[in-house]
Parts: structure tokens; C-alpha cells; sequence
């Protein structure tokens, strides 16, 4: 059958070509009405209506009539799904990958880690990489280049977990981790040592945090340590203040846990690295509205942007997620806890600008869930389904325990509405959502 076909049995079908194409069934709504073009768009329901027969014909609750099946093939046809070499498939070579794009740094966005994926696989890193496994095997020390690899490699695994779930990178990561250790094994100048050190910080963190989405408390607990050690001897105390932040959210449900780790994080912090220190902010302002302490909460959003309004961040591996877009969403948050309206809508006004279809996943997970909350809380259930449906596209895509987290508030929160369509969603997560709960390992 070819890719144009759309069997009327293929519920499955209809979802994995949907998902090969990484758009969320909103995405795909709109290209229903881009097929349908003016002769017929007007014989269309409205987005939220051809939404919900996405998901019934997903679903397999029914299948698609003539119509819809005639779209359908006009959008697979316009539309063809990326090479097999361009979708980060588990086969490409996440260490290469990752240098790929560290080396960039700056922000990628999804059409680009699909673009740079085929290129890694094709060995664009040999060179840096047979470097790298002389330094390793004792044929000579490792020099500035094989080093700036290292962090360049760093730097891209923290950039490419936003594309690409975590149990794919993780096994990667674990090697990146033991080369870096062999490394550091060498007889090396300090200033090579130190910068060895940040690297093996800098990818303690991320390793922690992969653990701990997998569910395995031991290795969560060991990356941990390490993280806090290579921070103490590199004298990095911005590392340590990223695994506090981290931790934050580690310790799912215990808010008072949470605050303290991310105190303790702004103690280590001190004045230094502003992309950390207003992300440190905006996650205690999350966390103090839900305990109630609204003064703290207001303070430490309005500082956060302040802070935030002055930083660079891509000075650090782990705040090149926080770009405009997921800032404002932890503002958004925040005044949507407070029930501040016109904050809220302020917020998310400004996500729209930068929200789009190369938006990294993972920020989908948790920015789409959060809107879904504002939403419901401003009065538009409609919007608040379609955006609560986005969020979880992108979670069972990318399997992200926070994301699950965040979509648990939002199923919580629609549960007294009456509507057909909240009806509907409540029905669908629950038959979505994976059973089980992540744990806190710290």
C-alpha cells in the first residue's frame, strides 16, 4: 500500500504518520483545512470539531468517511514523511550527534537536529573522535582540541534532550561519561583538569536527570554525587545550584522538599551565572503559589524577569532550554496559580510568539499543559482541551515523567466540568497515560 493510501481500518495508520511527521493533532487539523482548500473548507466543522474526529479516528472509535479520507491522502501526498536517516532514529550516532550540535551553540530546533542527524550518522566527527580515542588509549595526552570536543559534546546533550527522549541519549551520555573519566585519568596541566571537571559536571546532571526518567534511584543518587563533587573540585558552585534545581522537580508532590533544594540552589549560587539564577527564581515562585505563600511567589516571578531580562542563556549547558517561550511559561504558571488573569493572559500571549511547529517537544510537554490549565481557569474549555491535547502528544512521544506530571494537574482540574469535550479528553488520558507513578530517589 503506498504512503498516499488511507485504509478505513488503519486507526493506527493515520496516528503514526501524524507523529513520523512530528505534528501535534492540531498541526494535522490545520493541514486537513489547507487540503480541503476553498472549494470545500467551508463544508468543515470547526478546528476543536475536526480535532475530535482525529482522535476518533485514531482511536479507531470510527473510521474516516469520504471526506476526511480524501484529505487525508491529500495531506500524506503534500506532505511526505522525513528520510529514515533524518529522524534521529535509536541507530544514529548520539555522540557524534551531540558534538554535531554543541559545536553550533545556540538554539536548534527540531527540523534542524532532524537535518544534522543524517550528517552525524555519516561520521562528521571522525576526525575529533579518533583525536579522542588516542587521548583515551595512552597515545598522547589529551590537548585543547580534544578537550573543547568533550565540551562541545556536553554542551549538545543538554540541546538535544528537548528533541529526543532520554532513555535514546542516555546510553550515549553513560559513554560521553566514562571517556571523560579516562580522560581525567591522565596526566594533565590544572587548567586542563578544570575544564575536564566542568565537562564531567556539566554531564553528571544531565545523566542524574535521565536516570531518574528511567526510574532507576541508584543511578540517580550516583550521578547526583557526582555532579556535587566535580562541582566542588572545579569550585563550580553553578553546578551544584543546577542539581538543586533539578532535584526540584525530582521530588515529585513534596513542595516543601522542593523549595528548600531550590534555596539551598540560590545560596550556592550566590549573584553569579544570571540564566541560572533566574530560572532558580521563577521555579521557587512556582513552587511557593502552590503552598500558598502568594507574596513570595509574586516577589520571586517579578525578580526572576528582571534577572532574566540581563542573561545569557546559552552561558550554560542547562539553561539553553530557557529561551523567551519557556520563561514565559514558568510565568504563566505562577500567575495562573495566583489567578492573576491579566498576568496569565499577558503570559501567554507572549508563548504564542514563540511557539511553532519546529518547537522542541519536550517544551511542548509542559508549556501546552500549563496553558491548558490557564485556560480552564479563564473560562474557555475548548482551547483548554486542544492545548491539554498537544501537551499530550508530546509527552507519549517523548515519554517525559514531568510532563506526565503536569497533565495529571490538568485532568485533575477538568474533572467537575460537564463538557462533552473535557468529557472526552479525561476518557482518553486515562486510557493514555502510563500506569504508575515516578518515585523521588533523593
Amino acid at each position: 500500500m503506498s504512503e498516499n493510501d488511507v485504509r478505513l481500518d488503519g486507526a493506527r495508520d493515520i496516528r503514526t504518520k501524524r507523529v513520523r511527521r512530528a505534528w501535534t493533532q492540531n498541526e494535522l487539523a490545520r493541514q486537513l483545512e489547507l487540503a480541503a482548500g476553498p472549494e470545500t473548507r467551508h463544508t468543515l466543522p470547526s478546528r476543536s470539531s475536526i480535532i475530535r474526529e482525529i482522535r476518533f479516528h485514531e482511536a479507531g472509535t470510527h473510521q474516516p468517511g469520504t471526506l476526511y479520507a480524501e484529505l487525508y491522502r491529500r495531506v500524506w501526498a503534500r506532505n511526505p514523511e522525513p528520510t529514515a536517516e533524518a529522524q534521529a532514529e535509536p541507530s544514529t550516532d548520539h555522540l557524534a550527534l551531540a558534538w554535531t550540535v554543541g559545536r553550533l551553540n545556540h538554539r536548534v530546533d527540531r527540523r534542524t537536529v532532524l537535518s544534522l542527524a543524517a550528517t552525524a550518522t555519516a561520521g562528521a566527527a571522525l576526525d575529533p573522535a579518533q583525536r579522542l580515542m588516542r587521548a583515551i588509549t595512552g597515545d598522547h595526552r589529551p590537548d585543547d582540541p580534544t578537550i573543547t570536543h568533550v565540551e562541545d559534546r556536553t554542551r549538545g546533550f543538554h540541546r538535544l534532550e528537548e528533541h529526543i527522549p532520554g532513555k535514546s541519549l542516555y546510553p550515549a551520555l553513560v559513554t560521553h561519561l566514562n571517556e571523560v573519566s579516562t580522560l581525567l585519568e591522565s596526566h594533565l596541566a590544572d587548567d586542563r583538569r578544570h575544564r575536564l571537571m566542568v565537562v564531567a559536571g556539566e554531564g553528571a546532571i544531565l545523566a542524574a536527570w535521565f536516570a531518574w526518567e528511567q526510574g532507576d534511584a541508584r543511578m540517580t543518587a550516583s550521578y547526583t554525587q557526582l555532579a556535587n563533587l566535580a562541582a566542588k573540585q572545579a569550585s563550580d558552585h553553578a553546578i551544584a545550584a543546577c542539581m538543586d534545581g533539578y532535584r526540584s522537580y525530582m521530588v515529585t508532590g513534596n513542595r516543601a522538599r522542593s523549595t528548600q533544594l531550590i534555596r539551598s540552589g540560590l545560596d550556592r549560587l550566590g549573584d553569579g551565572d544570571p540564566a541560572t539564577r533566574a530560572w532558580l527564581l521563577a521555579r521557587l515562585a512556582e513552587e511557593t503559589a502552590l503552598l500558598g505563600d502568594h507574596c513570595t511567589a509574586l516577589s520571586s516571578i517579578r525578580e526572576a524577569a528582571d534577572v532574566y531580562a540581563g542573561a545569557d542563556f546559552n552561558a550554560r549547558p542547562w539553561t539553553c532550554f530557557l529561551d523567551p517561550g519557556r520563561f514565559a511559561s514558568m510565568a504563566l504558571t505562577v500567575y495562573s496559580r495566583l489567578r492573576r488573569q491579566d498576568d496569565s493572559i499577558a503570559a501567554m500571549e507572549e508563548i504564542a510568539l514563540h511557539l511553532g511547529p519546529t518547537t522542541e517537544i519536550k517544551k511542548l510537554c509542559v508549556v501546552k499543559a500549563e496553558m491548558a490549565l490557564a485556560q480552564y481557569r479563564l473560562g474557555d474549555v475548548t482551547e483548554a482541551v486542544i492545548c491539554a491535547r498537544s501537551a499530550l502528544d508530546a509527552t507519549t512521544a517523548m515519554g517525559f515523567p514531568l510532563g506526565w506530571e503536569r497533565l495529571d494537574n490538568v485532568a485533575t482540574e477538568l474533572k467537575p466540568s460537564r463538557t462533552q469535550v473535557a468529557r472526552e479528553f479525561r476518557t482518553e488520558y486515562a486510557a493514555t497515560r502510563p500506569s504508575g507513578t515516578q518515585s523521588s530517589p533523593l
